[in-house]
């Protein structure tokens, strides 16, 4: 693994280690010239087989390059490193985010799922409407700060709409019908995994798939019913648990639309959730 000490990257201080993924390391670094603090992504090609996460990073960059929105991690820079020709590194400068992702901690609170699902849900609107599908929507790509800052920081798998990918990308748990068979995405996949993410996020269980998770045949007598979570989880509003179960139809013209639907709907939720717990919160007559 590298350390402080051996990666070097021009122009900036390497600062602290923030964590590690598939060929993948990430540091808080410092621009010298200006004393702004990034984070660094660095994706190195070992074996021949890498390219793909080469691939991903300078999708990573493509992506987020077009898109300007304060819930969608920003992706400044990309540089990239070459060997005999061949690029062996690519390092992204992106945004700095601090804080933890709600896999790793877990909203304890309805109200608190809402609000933070709510502004997923717009960020992923915005990108469907500039011809974008994030396509790996998953409780470890949302991270919420110490000040309740919610941020999406992985692009990596997004693509065009309409796009079919030339082999299976996504994350077991959390990943649509659609992107298993490799049909063409739409708006009606992020709408799947941020069901399959806010089901998650409610219930501590994943959603069945058909993508095993250790080997074996992918199923394609379609998926095994999921337990509604307010049947998990009786804190979960039934309006809540019916949106999770439309957005996780297998069949992509059964969910809703898109995720303006989806918001909307949140909206009307949080609007009912709010006013009960105001009205639990009034002093009684005595």
């Amino acid at each position: 693994m590298d350390t402080a000490q051996t990666l070097e990257v021009p122009g900036y201080e390497v600062v602290q280690f923030l964590g590690s993924g598939a060929r993948s390391t990430i540091w808080k670094v410092r621009e010298k010239r200006t004393g702004a603090q990034y984070a660094l992504k660095r994706v190195v090609k070992r074996k021949t087989s890498d390219t793909r996460f080469l691939d991903q990073a300078r999708n990573e960059y493509e992506v987020a390059s077009q898109l300007d929105h304060q819930v969608i991690r920003k992706v400044h820079h990309l540089r990239r490193r070459k060997h005999w020709l061949s690029v062996r590194e690519i390092l992204l400068i992106m945004e700095l985010c601090d804080g933890l992702t709600i896999q790793g901690d877990p909203p304890g609170e309805i109200r608190e799922v809402l609000r933070i699902f709510h502004e997923v849900g717009v960020a992923l609107a915005y990108m469907n409407t500039l011809g974008f599908v994030h396509a790996d929507m998953k409780p470890n790509n949302i991270m919420v700060g110490p000040n309740g800052t919610v941020k999406i920081i992985d692009l990596g798998q997004s693509c065009r709409i309409g796009e079919t990918k030339q082999r299976i990308q996504g994350t077991p748990d959390f990943i649509a019908p659609e992107q298993v068979l490799r049909r063409p995405l739409d708006p009606r996949t992020d709408v799947f995994n941020f069901g399959a993410s806010l089901y998650w996020t409610l219930t501590g269980e994943p959603i069945p798939t058909i993508l095993p998770k250790k080997g074996g045949a992918v199923s394609l007598a379609g998926e095994p019913d999921a337990v509604p979570p307010h049947e998990v989880n009786s804190e979960v509003p039934a309006s809540l648990s019916k949106l999770v179960m439309d957005c996780i139809r297998p069949k992509p013209s059964a969910r809703p639309l898109n995720m303006e639907q989806v918001v909307s709907r949140l909206e009307v939720i949080n609007y009912s959730v709010n006013r009960s717990a105001n009205g639990k919160q009034q002093p009684q007559d005595t």
